[in-house]
Order: C-alpha cells, then structure tokens, then sequence
C-alpha cells in the first residue's frame, strides 16, 4: 500500500525501513529518531537513536549500504513516549552546499505499507520522514515529509534539544531536561543571555477563538492535522474539509470524496476518510497558488448528538519552518453537524485566524444543519448555506 503524505496506517510488524538511492556527494546522510513525549519533545538522551547510538529501550537501529532499519519492541518502549519520529539529517560539514536533492529518493517502508519522497528540487538539509505513533493505545505509522532547512540545528530544537552554535557535526547534541510547561509569555533574556542568532527559535502558538496569527511565508507544503478522540472503543466519525480559491480565481474543496492531488491540480491532498476515531490530514503542496483557505469540518448523522463535545477535536498547521499553530475546539457544540474552524489568507505572509463557526441546530432536524460552509472569491465565508452533506 503507497502511503501519500499525512496518512497513516496500523503498524506492520515491527520493523521500519529507510532507503535512499543515492549518496550525497561529499557529505553523509544520517538516519536517526526521536522518542517523543505527549507534547513532542526528547525526554533525555535515551530519546534519540542515531550512528552513535544505535540502541535505546524499545528501538535499535542498523545501518547497511543506503538502508537503515528500526527494530521496535512495542513492551519495552517507555509508557511516557507517545511518537517516534524516524528522520533523515544531512552532515553539510564537509560539504556545506550538498542538500537532500542529492539522495534523489527517500522511501519508508513497513510491511506492506511505503511511503517514498521524490527529493528533486528540495534544499531542505534534514527531513521528518515518518513517525510510529500511540492511538487510543494502538501503534500506528504515518507519513509525514517535513523538511527543515536549517538541517540539524532546525529538527533537533523543534525536539526540545538543545543546540549548540556548531553545525560541523549531525550528531544529535545532549537532549535537554524534560521541560516543564512552558509559561504563557517568555521571560525577558537577562544581559548575559547568548545572541538570538546563535541558537533556532520556532513558533509553537495555540490560538484563542478569533486570535490571528501570520508567518512568514517558508516555502514548500503547509500540513493541516484534525486529530479527535471518539465515544467507547475509538468510535467517531469526524471529516475534514478544505475550501479553496487560487490566484487565477478558481474554487473548489478537497475532502472524503475527492481527495484531491499533490502533483496536478489543485496540489492539495486529503489523507483519506479515516471512518472512525484518530485523525485526517490535508497537505496544501503549493501554498503559493492559494488566495484563501478554509478549513472545516463535518460530524456524519452516525454520530448522533454531542459529537463536538465529546470527541475534543483540534487542528494543527505545520510549514516547512517547523512553525506549529494549534487550532482548538474551545466552545465545542453538542447540536451541529458542521463547524468551520480556520481561515487562510495567503500573500506576502500566511495568515491564520482562529474561527470556530458552528452550522445550523441538527435537533430537531433541518435541511440547513446539512449545508457546508462556503469560501466566497473575495474570501468572505459562511456556514449553512452550501451544498448538502448527509452522510450516515
């Protein structure tokens, strides 16, 4: 089975492969992972697997050739790691110019399942490929395909690693401390604190309802996540939609039915239904061709009442920069089959705003509670007054 990217599948036994068809031309490229906690950070330095260290509890790692594999023991994977990040950092020290292009391919592979990265065209020196991850106390794989261009220094911090000034070596650096929660506003840097420029410093914002944000723009693929819990054993149906208007004036939405495409028209692609509780995501490939973006989702009638509430849904937006902007259900609606939750705007930055509109009463029962939202040219929208949904 070809994974695109964003899906995610049940794990396949218990080995994962990472292959590469070409060396980079003076400089190494590593293999390596990271044992996460819930909120995505390295717990210590037996929460990363690399050439120098190729056996933590629950993960060894063996490098042959243009191969490496990740042996897993589910049991003796500490209970406190919630995802595995498998990795691919480019060691630029004896060639600072060499980028991952120079790999050609990447391809993650789990029994049946694989997921294979065309490297043409990308500078990014150090890329996300996947991650083995815990749902609802199940081990699943996904497809990710983040890439960052500061190579080491950029994945090691979005970690939680600290990093030192020095990208000679692609070894990963002593992991921090667990770190406490992070306090709502960062202190003031003291007088004998080390220049910005010396370390990466990247966003992690969680935004209020009708709270923008804007990022500069990073380049390559934005990643929107809905991710929600479900009702009993994982039940819950939630899916995920995005509306659409490019810069030539054309519309449309990327969900369920239509899927959509990374590599033609309209370069946006859903995951796929995931039909119960966990998560859908939606890959905008070439941000650039976007004016507008609205995300939204839709509870199906299956459900029944209450659905917002009770399955917590949030989303999250990653870019190539390693930003990450959570999107709360803050007021979750226990009566409407719809919400729209995100707005985009994208020119000279992309701007996110934090929107949360729920569609028509469900109970007792109307026609308008079907109807999607809508995303107008001018990128002015509604709610309830679309096409109609209606599905069991």
């Amino acid at each position: 089975m070809n994974m695109m990217m964003g899906a995610n599948a049940p794990v396949q036994g218990d080995a994962v492969s990472i292959s590469w068809l070409e060396n980079p031309i003076g400089a190494d490229l590593d293999i390596c992972a990271y044992l996460l906690d819930a909120s995505g950070k390295v717990l210590g330095d037996e929460g990363m697997v690399f050439y120098g260290q190729t056996q933590v509890p629950g993960v060894g790692m063996a490098v042959i050739g243009k191969s490496a594999t990740f042996q897993l023991d589910y049991a003796a994977i500490p209970d406190r790691i919630e995802r595995i990040a498998l990795c691919a950092v480019l060691d630029t020290g004896k060639a600072s110019a060499a980028d991952l292009a120079q790999a050609k391919q990447l391809t993650m592979a789990m029994g049946q399942l694989s997921f294979t990265i065309d490297l043409a065209g990308k500078s990014e020196k150090a890329l996300i490929i996947g991650e083995v991850y815990k749902r609802n106390g199940a081990y699943k794989l996904r497809a990710v395909g983040q890439g960052f261009d500061g190579g080491l220094m950029a994945i090691a911090t979005h970690f939680g690693v600290n990093v030192q000034a020095d990208p000679s070596s692609s070894a990963p650096p002593p992991a921090a401390p667990a770190p406490a929660p992070a306090p709502t506003r960062a202190p003031e840097p003291s007088p004998a604190a080390a220049p910005a420029a010396s370390t990466i410093s990247l966003k992690k914002v969680t935004l209020a309802k009708a709270e923008k944000v804007s990022l500069a723009k990073a380049g390559g693929a934005i990643r929107a996540l809905l991710s929600w819990e479900g009702r009993g054993a994982g039940e819950g149906d939630l899916d995920f939609y995005c509306f659409y208007v490019t810069k030539d004036g054309k519309s449309g939405k990327v969900y369920w039915k239509d899927l959509g495409s990374s590599a033609s028209f309209p370069f946006i692609a859903h995951s796929g239904d995931a039909l119960r509780a966990g998560e859908e995501a939606i890959v905008i490939e070439r941000p650039e061709t976007l004016r507008y973006a609205l995300f939204a989702a839709y509870s199906a009638v299956k459900n029944g009442a209450g659905s917002f509430a009770s399955y917590r849904p949030k989303m999250t937006l990653t870019d190539q920069a390693g930003n990450e902007v959570t999107i709360p259900l803050l007021n979750p609606n226990d009566t409407s089959y719809w919400v729209a939750i995100s707005h985009l705007s994208l020119g000279e930055t992309v701007d996110i705003e934090h929107i949360e509109t729920y569609g028509k009463n469900g109970f007792p029962h109307m026609i308008a509670a079907e109807r999607a939202p809508r995303l107008h040219p001018d990128g002015s929208w509604d709610v309830s007054k679309g096409e109609i949904e209606f599905k069991k």
